[in-house]
């Protein structure tokens, strides 16, 4: 090839790339979103994730006195726990615990006790949440002994792991993994439904039918709905077959808010495809919302370990809700009032998205 030839693919391919740019430049939404995402990445991973855990909510229980005073100077010196409630009868900081009130439970002996230890119990569905703060109770424990017994070996208290007592990772991801999966899906199909079809020209053929808009709009999503049921049945019973995950709930009670929760990230990718120029616009609209979404819910880090700002938006977001209702199910069991409960911000969510996208359309169609 000659020196030529080399030159003239150079040219075509720079004016190519000048093209190209000139798309980029003129696109203020592809623009806001190369400079955005990484930029909201960046504050997330740097601020609001945090692996050492603070506030983690913690119950004593024990007879009133000179013990309880003490323990509870131990733990605020510790500066990772939060303190629930103190002074309970004995085995209610147990059922804080089991209650999912608590993370960290302190039964005390009572002061006429014989040799009696302390007992800490602990919910072990995310030990990453609870394994820095209970070292720091532990070494805080031990410094406190050793002011008070200068002979003699002093006796560890007896730890109880909940749920989770090998702290297997895998017990503590899996259930959120269904939400995760559900979410991705139903963002990018329902970002891809309206542009995809804008660009073959074939929404307006079926507006222009008898068919109303609504009833096009939920014909064609509500198939993804069933996808997205679907798709959480299977990562339940992969959980129960691959992970041996226990189940201590009934998952019917899961399949039955999935749909919900299907619904109100495929309205919301609904509303990206409604305002975005073309099918990469609407995936990129559909990325911006999922990553943040997967680093705030509590699904990868623990949700105690992040500022209030970072909660209060986790607490806005469904995967955050779906999360809990999972982890509820597996574990604890007798969820159907959580899941309930959980689902009614996921329901406020979808409700929101339905009238961003019902705006976005109709700008879209004016």
């Amino acid at each position: 090839m000659t020196l030529t030839a080399l030159w003239g693919h150079l040219r075509r391919m720079l004016a190519v790339a000048h093209i190209e740019v000139l798309h980029l430049v003129w696109d203020p939404t592809t623009v806001s979103l190369i400079l955005l995402v990484p930029a909201i990445q960046i504050v997330l991973f740097g601020y609001a994730i945090n692996l050492d855990p603070k506030h983690v909510p913690i119950a004593i229980a024990g007879d009133q006195g000179r013990t309880v005073e003490k323990v509870r100077r131990t733990i605020e010196k510790t500066g990772y726990f939060m303190i629930a409630a103190d002074g309970l009868q004995p085995g209610a900081a147990e059922r804080m615990v089991a209650d999912g009130k608590a993370l960290v439970g302190i039964e005390l002996p009572r002061d006429d006790s014989d040799g009696e230890q302390p007992r800490i119990v602990v919910d072990a569905v995310d030990p990453s949440a609870v394994r820095p703060a209970l070292a720091a109770l532990e070494n805080a424990y031990w410094q406190e002994i050793a002011e008070l017994y200068a002979i003699g070996p002093v006796p560890s208290p007896d730890v109880e792991w909940l749920y989770n007592p090998e702290g297997r990772t895998s017990w503590t991801i899996v259930p959120g993994l269904a939400g995760v999966v559900v979410m991705i899906s139903m963002l990018m199909l329902g970002a891809l439904s309206l542009v995809r079809e804008r660009e073959r020209g074939s929404w307006e053929t079926l507006l222009a039918t008898p068919v109303d808009a609504i009833d096009a709009l939920i014909g064609k999503l509500s198939p993804y709905v069933v996808i997205g049921t679907v798709q959480a049945a299977v990562v339940f019973y992969l959980a129960r077959l691959l992970f041996n995950l226990p189940l201590n709930g009934s998952t019917l009670e899961l399949l039955l808010a999935v749909p919900l929760y299907a619904s109100a990230y495929l309205i919301l990718g609904f509303a990206f495809s409604a305002v975005a120029e073309s099918q990469l616009q609407a995936i990129q609209g559909a990325v911006f919302f999922y990553l943040p979404s997967m680093l705030l819910s509590g699904f990868m880090f623990p949700f105690e370990g992040m500022p209030m700002w970072a909660r209060v938006i986790g607490e806005a977001l469904p995967l955050t809700h779906f999360v809990r209702a999972t982890r509820c199910v597996f574990f604890r069991g007798q969820c159907g009032s959580l899941v309930l409960s959980e689902m009614l911000p996921v329901a406020v969510f979808a409700l929101v998205a339905s009238a961003g996208a019902l705006l976005a359309y109709r700008r879209r169609i004016d």
